[in-house]
């Protein structure tokens, strides 16, 4: 059997070039684990593939005057390494058990901007994230949620999965 084309769960075969590609952003947060729950449903029933981006984020000025400290730049890298870590294994628990291929992607920037990209550039169908719940007074001026500046494209499905 030609392996570019691959058997669906209805039987057909299909071109595994043109299976639907789904981008999720993963953070080891609980709204990540429920994007990529999202993903993987949706993926199972669509037959599609799944990329999942994790996003280092480039320190903020404040992380960077505290790198100064003795240790503080080890610690700093440490704690992202086991977000990363955190991340990977929500893959592998979640994707591992599905019949649906996957791959994990790591890229150093901003996330909204990063998930655009690799969306875009990777001719994604559909881009999942989580979105953290905003409760209290200030968390409206000062959180800054990526999924909210995603939700706005126009070039592919975004889908915000929201955790309780």
């Amino acid at each position: 059997m030609d392996e570019s084309f691959i058997s669906s769960p209805d039987g057909a075969e299909r071109d595994a070039r043109h299976r639907p590609l789904y981008v999720v952003g993963v953070d080891g947060s609980d709204s990540g684990r429920a994007a990529l729950c999202q993903a993987a449903d949706e993926a199972g029933q669509a037959d599609a593939r799944i990329l999942c981006v994790h996003v280092r984020c480039q320190p903020s000025i404040g992380e960077m005057a505290a790198l100064v400290a003795p240790g503080a730049a080890l610690a700093s890298r440490d704690c992202r390494d086991l977000i990363e870590m955190q991340a990977w294994l929500d893959c592998v628990q979640i994707l591992d058990p599905l019949p649906c291929p996957w791959e994990f992607q790591v890229v150093m920037g901003r996330p909204d901007k990063i998930l655009r990209e690799v969306t875009m550039t990777r001719h994604g169908d559909a881009l999942f994230v989580g979105q953290s719940p905003r409760t209290g007074r200030w968390a409206r001026l000062f959180h800054r949620c990526p999924a909210r500046r995603l939700a706005r494209a126009r070039e592919y499905s975004v889908h915000l999965a929201i955790t309780p």
